[in-house]
């Protein structure tokens, strides 16, 4: 157990706030999995420009003409028309986000789309329009945070609700990794610096310096400043995960990658730190999963676990949901699947796309199968 504040605190976690994060990390662990019982949908167009989605082992007709792209959410599918307006299809309702864009993304939960200044979210089935006059923004899985040109006025979106945080002089530094899937950094002009988590803000130190941060899911990570180590905010608590600084670091879904005063690489997840080992090439972080090369051999880590790829190397890849499927030598498809290296095929493919738990293979025009489950389900038009 790495040492540091968590050490200090000795028996001062009560028998009752041990319980509290029980249910904590257990509700999360069933909002986890529930999202990921939402992943299997993926989409595709035929020779006809007609748009399918596959949903749980069913092909359905969603859409009649041509699309510029197409978005694949957890739980609904993402097209932009031949005018350029961004429709949703979700739970057998078609729904119209915008009239064209500047910037879309999807995220697990949430469909983002910027019209000039206009920020739009749509999320559940509930279209929401953020701010009208967005200054600058930021946005992840669950969360948008946004300062408001009117007034000034940094806000964040959450649970389908707006929240105003403080009015601020000038352009709030909001940086590139400071916003998670259910955390963001928030820093005062006084120097402090706080961490939102699940609807509540957490205070972390207060320095004159600027800090990098990094989120993910439920989790941050950051040099200290103060106390002149590498700390992780883990499920509502702040943890020295190394007495020095670190020299890279990033996170994933819930764990945090990085690389410790000795450029060993690690991996912290739930109080425990894994080794990857050195001098690793081509690292990967993303979603649930590090992906990265030891002495030329492909490894993923994932869930605590460090698993070599025998049969390729891991090249062009997708990654979802602790999926990452990637082409093999015969021009067909391999896959890491949550510990497990499986070949979906050999047949020579033109395209795929891993989308949650499904992967649509493209065989020809209209010659489509999908990946599910450890089923293939043939497409016929």
């Amino acid at each position: 157990m790495p040492a540091g504040r968590i050490s200090c605190w000795h028996f001062f976690c009560s028998f009752v706030k041990m319980m509290n994060k029980t249910l904590i990390l257990l509700l999360l662990f069933i909002f986890n999995a529930a999202t990921l019982e939402g992943q299997d949908i993926n989409a595709f167009s035929d020779v006809n420009n007609r748009l399918y989605q596959f949903i749980e082992g069913s092909f359905q007709q969603i859409y009649y003409q041509r699309t510029k792209d197409v978005l694949v959410g957890n739980q609904y599918v993402a097209y932009i028309d031949s005018k350029g307006d961004v429709y949703v299809h979700y739970k057998a309702e078609k729904f119209m986000v915008a009239q064209t864009y500047n910037e879309i993304a999807v995220t697990d939960n949430l469909l983002f789309v910027k019209t000039n200044n206009v920020l739009r979210v749509f999320d559940q089935g509930i279209k929401h329009i953020l701010s009208s006059n967005a200054m600058v923004y930021g946005y992840n899985d669950s969360l948008v945070v946004f300062q408001d040109n009117i007034g000034g006025y940094l806000k964040y979106y959450w649970k389908d609700e707006i929240h105003e945080i403080s009015m601020v002089v000038g352009t709030y530094p909001l940086l590139d990794g400071e916003v998670g899937a259910n955390v963001f950094i928030y820093k005062d002009i006084a120097g402090n610096n706080s961490i939102f988590w699940h609807g509540k803000f957490y205070p972390l130190f207060s320095s004159s310096y600027t800090t990098r941060f990094n989120c993910g899911q439920d989790v941050a990570a950051f040099n200290d400043p103060q106390s002149q180590t590498f700390a992780v905010f883990d499920n509502g608590e702040v943890i020295d995960a190394e007495p020095q600084q670190a020299i890279q670091y990033k996170c994933g879904n819930n764990f945090v990658y990085y690389q410790d005063g000795t450029e060993t690489h690690k991996v912290y997840q739930n109080e425990k730190v894994y080794d990857l080992g050195f001098d690793l090439q081509n690292i990967d972080v993303t979603d649930s999963i590090v992906i990265f090369e030891d002495v030329g051999i492909s490894k993923v880590w994932y869930d605590g676990e460090t698993y070599r790829i025998y049969n390729s190397k891991i090249r062009d890849y997708q990654v979802d949901g602790g999926i990452v499927a990637w082409p093999n030598q015969w021009g067909g498809i391999n896959a890491f699947v949550r510990g497990k290296e499986v070949e979906i095929t050999r047949a020579k493919i033109l395209d795929f796309k891993l989308a949650g738990s499904t992967i649509v293979l493209k065989f020809g025009p209209s010659s489509y199968k999908v990946w599910w489950n450890g089923r293939m389900y043939d497409f016929t038009s």
